[in-house]
């Protein structure tokens, strides 16, 4: 089987693909068309009288958008406490209220749209299975109510060890349960699991909604919307009031460059209105190769997504992934409609990532490695209990490519070396809501919005000769 995703399998594509055929002019050329430069395309459509082009090497979806684990979830890979120190308090929350924010502006993409793509919507949990994490997540509850971002009380099992030496000052964020309690919200078969951690968690296929918010876009915007697939930028030059795309032996001239890619470019980019930013950006990008595999079963139980944090797993020679210092599975479960009108669960299991260093070390249709696949295996019917089925009914296994800036925040902004170009990349291993408050933030800054300094704004993330 090759990387077969459940998110592509559904997309049914009935509109015309057009690829760059002549030289052409755009107020804002997009270069990535899956949910970052599909949600900017509609921020600035919508909020702007800019013509805007989205130019994308493929297929529209097809890239991580279209092999992601279909989750949305409003937190950064990094702990808010980290987050703080590096940035202060007041940035941290501001940053996080915005990211929060997504969920508002997907549900209002959905009804100025008219979206019909499914979207579940629901309470899920991380469960811990050590004092040390819990701790962690205490202290990052702590700070946010100093800040008032609202957080929910954590599980945590009467009898887990040093439950009497949790600092007082924490009192106030957790709830004490019998050990029980926790593995019914974790669903699973053991008892090892001390502390739950609930967070509102969204079950989404981006792809199917990129596609047809995309549909949307040429419609509404026929006279301002011009979307070119099977299009590859080769050469960006970026002059002081305008950009030249070279695709396909023709040009594409803008007055504004924005990058959507998942930060590894295939292209080269010449700024001649300052320093050089080729090399020095795009080498700090940190990928890796994430491996997820999903079976059908009976629509029977409620959507779900819960992530399990277990110490043994590091034991067992399972990499770290890069802002965790633990390896971690996770599991979701949604309503899925895999052939039409034929209804069932899709339950997706994921965890096993593979750090690379460049983007020629990942091949996109590849098969998934069996120790993969075997991995998540064994962790699933050793830990949930509802794994019924059999290794080999897998119907989907599939992997995506997904890239960390180097201080796993998102890039959203304009580039401090040439404001031509801007950002919005990095998916950090949670995409679908900073794509979408992404978009937003670059509209607002091409309407001619003052925002106040954010730590997304695209400075002290270069090398450290860049760094202001």
């Amino acid at each position: 089987m090759k990387n077969d995703s459940p998110w592509l399998h559904q997309l049914q594509l009935t509109r015309q693909s057009d690829t760059l055929k002549d030289d052409i002019k755009a107020d804002v050329v997009i270069v990535g068309a899956g949910i970052a430069g599909i949600m900017t395309a509609y921020f600035t459509l919508k909020k702007t009288d800019r013509k805007v082009t989205v130019v994308e090497g493929y297929k529209v979806a097809h890239g991580s958008t279209g092999h992601n684990a279909g989750q949305i979830v409003s937190e950064f890979e990094r702990e808010f406490y980290d987050i703080a120190e590096e940035y202060g308090l007041e940035q941290a929350a501001d940053a996080e209220r915005l990211m929060r924010s997504g969920w508002i502006l997907l549900e209002e993409i959905y009804v100025d749209a008219s979206l019909h793509t499914p979207m579940s919507s629901f309470m899920g949990y991380s469960g811990f299975a050590n004092m040390s994490r819990v701790l962690e997540e205490l202290r990052n509850n702590t700070l946010r109510a100093e800040v008032g971002i609202a957080t929910e009380p954590i599980y945590v099992a009467e009898d887990a060890p040093g439950l009497s030496d949790i600092p007082h000052v924490y009192k106030n964020f957790y709830t004490i349960v019998p050990r029980e309690n926790i593995t019914a919200l974790m669903e699973s078969l053991d008892d090892q699991y001390i502390a739950a951690v609930p967070g509102r968690i969204g079950c989404l296929n981006s792809a199917l909604l990129v596609e047809e918010l995309v549909g949307y876009l040429l419609n509404k915007y026929a006279d301002r919307f011009t979307l070119l697939e099977h299009t590859p930028v080769r050469h960006i030059d970026l002059f002081g009031s305008e950009a030249i795309l070279h695709a396909h032996d023709h040009a594409i001239f803008a007055k504004r460059v924005i990058l959507c890619t998942n930060g590894f470019q295939k292209f080269t980019i010449d700024n001649k209105a300052g320093q050089d930013i080729d090399t020095e950006f795009h080498h700090t990008v940190q990928g890796a190769v994430a491996y997820m595999a999903g079976y059908l079963e009976p629509l029977d139980k409620p959507p779900t997504a819960l992530s399990y944090f277990d110490a043994e797993l590091g034991k067992a020679g399972h990499a770290k992934d890069v802002y965790h210092e633990e390896p971690y599975f996770y599991v979701t479960r949604r309503p899925y409609e895999h052939e039409k009108d034929e209804h069932h669960n899709l339950v997706c299991i994921g965890g096993p990532e593979v750090l690379i260093s460049d983007t020629t070390q990942y091949v996109p249709d590849s098969v998934s490695p069996e120790d993969a696949i075997k991995k998540i295996d064994k962790f699933y019917h050793q830990t949930h209990k509802h794994a019924a089925h059999k290794p080999d009914e897998y119907k989907f296994k599939w992997h995506g490519l997904l890239c960390y800036t180097p201080n796993g925040i998102r890039l959203i902004g304009p580039e401090p070396q040439n404001p031509v170009l801007m950002y919005n990349l990095g998916c950090n291993g949670v995409g679908i809501l900073p794509s979408i408050y992404g978009g937003k933030r670059i509209a607002d800054i091409l309407s001619g919005v003052i925002l106040p300094p954010s730590i997304f704004d695209p400075k002290d993330q270069r090398l450290s000769d860049l760094a202001e």
